[in-house]
């Protein structure tokens, strides 16, 4: 048997700007959240989190269709409606390892904008390059231990929309995987540079912590900005 009177909320997502329903997190959906924040397996992690993302919007969104930050946001807000705005965790200091009890309160993070950001580049003076926002599989990616430049150079020419030349026009619909990735191989250092400013810059959801350990007086300084930081 289901429950059929879950309350719904909206929110306004903040690259897409796509305004979506979604409902709170049932048991089966912490429970699977819990485990994969648990086994501290990568690929445990963004499946727990395509599932419940896609299961509380009613599959209106999905880690494979939705930018990064979108699906981030989102389940800060999932998370806030399920279990409360506020978030008990442990601070570690990074000199002693003193455990310092913190509440944060969800609703104070949000979404960080760089001024002047951009997805057009102009490599030369007839080729111009426009870039899409990466997904979760691609963070995933980027924060294994062991990722290669060519795991870095799959992710650009994955986000890569068009190439723009004075001849034509290359994009997901004309050009294969592969081509934008030969297209990335073939860049000058100062290219890639450029291209990656897109990703230095891009929307992204950033919450520092300042704070004094009691136990040694270490000042620390922690950066949240990984999801699994949210998963408790």
């Amino acid at each position: 048997m289901k429950l059929n009177h879950l309350p719904m909320f909206d929110v306004t997502l903040p690259v897409s700007k796509e305004k979506v329903k979604f409902r709170p997190f049932v048991m089966k959906e912490e429970k699977l959240l819990l485990m994969a924040a648990e086994s501290q397996d990568v690929g445990d992690v963004f499946n727990a989190l395509e599932q419940s993302i896609t299961a509380c919007t009613d599959g209106k969104v999905s880690c494979e269709t939705h930018p990064m930050v979108d699906i981030q946001y989102l389940f800060l807000q999932v998370r806030g409606k399920s279990v409360g705005e506020e978030l008990e965790f442990n601070l570690l200091c990074g000199k002693c390892n003193h455990k310092v009890p913190k509440t944060l309160d969800i609703s104070s993070i949000g979404v960080e904008h760089t001024p002047n950001h951009t997805n057009k580049f102009f490599l030369s003076n007839d080729v111009s390059v426009t870039m899409m926002y990466p997904k979760i599989r691609h963070l995933g990616i980027l924060s294994q231990e062991n990722a290669t430049l060519d795991d870095i150079y799959d992710v650009v020419a994955e986000c890569i929309e068009s190439i723009n030349t004075s001849e034509e026009v290359y994009d997901r619909s004309n050009s294969s995987d592969m081509e934008f990735r030969t297209f990335v191989d073939n860049l000058t250092s100062q290219q890639f540079v450029q291209l990656k400013e897109f990703f230095d810059t891009m929307p992204a959801i950033r919450y520092q912590i300042l704070f004094d350990c009691p136990a040694c007086e270490t000042k620390n300084r922690i950066n949240l900005d990984d999801i699994v930081n949210f998963f408790g």
